[in-house]
């Protein structure tokens, strides 16, 4: 995957450089802004795909936020092949870490709020770079919801609607993904009330996505859900979605498990880095 934006923007060929064949030096990419970095390995593989050595600087790194003007990435090698990595690197590690940012500053929201609550993405994600921006959402503490179509049974509210009239559309949706996979993958169900959570509960859902419930409806909901399962001895997770903003995590979280936003991947914010150039090396036997 990596390899093929470095095909997309340099495989034609890069016309500066001309200027610098045969020479060597060495560079260092920086912070600009206090960040929470991800796509260090994603940015170390892009620069030594062109036949750079690239050294991580560990200060930069750990639990607590990156400063502005911090060193991340010492490189040395040919002087092409680090000009041709340079941008990709750096939109890769931005994108990345302003994810890993917003998961980061989520994830401690929530759990201030209300101890064991997680926060996890979507699959509101960039095709082509989605496993990168689950992966920045799991640098910066959050759940990385569903990698792909094959890792949830998850029915939403079209299937609902696809599945017509007749019995309970839940009930349905639920005995029909068990009678073909048996009970070796989870299933969440969406639902936007206490009549359809409480059929969810009773097919068996694993997980209930109370989409689009009002805070001051999910405390109800969620005791009534929760206390249905202990009846049956069915152990559920609840999730909360739908348009939740960082500001209102804590009016969600002490009633749900989780709490799913689309909002840390489609409005994180990009977080700036910038590559400078620190003069030629000297090649060592």
């Amino acid at each position: 995957m990596l390899r093929s934006y470095i095909w997309a923007d340099s495989g034609a060929g890069d016309l500066t450089s001309v200027l610098f064949d045969g020479e060597v030096g060495s560079a260092v990419v920086i912070s600009e802004e206090e960040c929470f970095i991800s796509g260090i390995e994603e940015a170390r593989f892009i620069f030594e795909e062109e036949g750079c050595t690239v050294q991580t600087v560990p200060e930069a790194f750990g639990d607590t936020l990156c400063s502005p003007g911090s060193e991340v990435l010492l490189v040395s090698g040919p002087v092409t092949g680090m000009l041709r990595a340079e941008r990709i690197s750096l939109n890769i590690l931005s994108r990345m870490s302003g994810i890993a940012t917003i998961a980061s500053r989520a994830s401690r929201i929530a759990a201030e709020a209300s101890t064991g609550t997680r926060v996890a993405g979507t699959r509101k994600t960039t095709p082509g770079f989605s496993m990168f921006e689950k992966r920045a959402l799991i640098d910066g503490g959050a759940l990385s919801h569903r990698k792909d179509l094959s890792s949830l049974a998850m029915i939403k509210d079209n299937h609902l609607s696809a599945i017509g009239d007749g019995p309970d559309p839940v009930v349905t949706g639920v005995k029909r993904i068990r009678e073909r996979f048996g009970p070796y993958i989870p299933i969440e169900v969406e639902v936007e009330d206490m009549v359809s959570g409480l059929a969810a509960v009773e097919a068996g859902a694993d997980i209930i996505m109370l989409d689009n419930v009002p805070p001051e409806d999910l405390e109800r909901i969620s005791k009534g859900l929760r206390k249905r399962g202990l009846e049956i001895g069915s152990k559920i997770t609840l999730e909360a979605s739908g348009g939740i903003t960082l500001d209102r995590i804590p009016e969600y979280a002490p009633y749900v498990d989780i709490i799913s936003m689309g909002v840390l991947t489609y409005g994180a914010t990009h977080k700036g880095f910038k590559m400078e150039y620190r003069g030629e090396i000297e090649l060592v036997d």
